[in-house]
């Protein structure tokens, strides 16, 4: 993994169109950015913060595609 991502490198390591990173901006669920002149960096450590962030709200959420059983 690298130490930064520029918005290309990031939607190119977790095999995302830029369109849907501006996408999921515009919904406040990107990492956060780091601002270096113009340009916008992504460091690892926000990148890591994300991805944690993303995996605790998919285990919060009921899974409605489990069956369901119920016992009489």
């Amino acid at each position: 993994m690298e130490a930064s991502y520029t918005i290309p490198q990031f939607c190119a390591a977790y095999h995302i169109s830029r369109v849907h990173y501006y996408t999921l901006k515009d919904q406040g669920k990107v990492p956060q950015e780091l601002r270096l002149g113009r340009r916008v960096i992504i460091t690892r450590r926000a990148a890591e913060a994300w991805e944690e962030k993303l995996l605790k709200e998919q285990n919060e959420q009921p899974n409605w595609d489990a069956p369901l059983f119920v016992s009489l």
